[in-house]
């Protein structure tokens, strides 16, 4: 069944990618990852919510700040966190077409951004993501 929305699907297509689930296997999650998920894991959130929805002749079409959030622990160099957050790059960089059912047609994409999770000896990076698509 195709994805009803953006965020299902980018979940969906980042769980295709076997450079994603080298790094992280099935450990990609919606909003936050479940209390004592093993490292290391994606998380991807909406942050931003398109407040605007362009329409042209029958389509309506959304521009989210999507985030993903990658996280490991600092063990290696480059850590996991860092290795993932490319992958996720690599696979939605030039995207456009069918994203499991949802027509993308471009998607702007920032990052890695690299910090320090507090209190831990985590490391984070973050991939920013705006899919231009139309709504379905």
């Amino acid at each position: 069944m195709p994805s009803s929305y953006i965020d299902q699907a980018l979940i969906y297509t980042a769980k295709q990618a076997t450079a994603v689930t080298a790094v992280f296997g099935q450990r990609i999650y919606h909003i936050r990852a479940p209390q004592r998920t093993e490292k290391p894991y994606a998380v991807l959130r909406v942050v931003a919510p398109s407040n605007e929805i362009e329409t042209f002749d029958d389509d309506a079409y959304g521009q989210p700040l999507c985030q993903w959030t990658c996280v490991s622990d600092d063990k290696k160099t480059p850590c996991d966190a860092f290795v993932g957050a490319h992958a996720l790059l690599d696979v939605f960089r030039n995207y456009s077409g069918s994203m499991d059912g949802v027509a993308v047609d471009y998607m702007e994409i920032r990052g890695p951004i690299e910090i320090e999770l507090p209190q831990t000896q985590d490391i984070a990076c973050i991939v920013e993501l705006i899919p231009h698509y139309v709504e379905p």
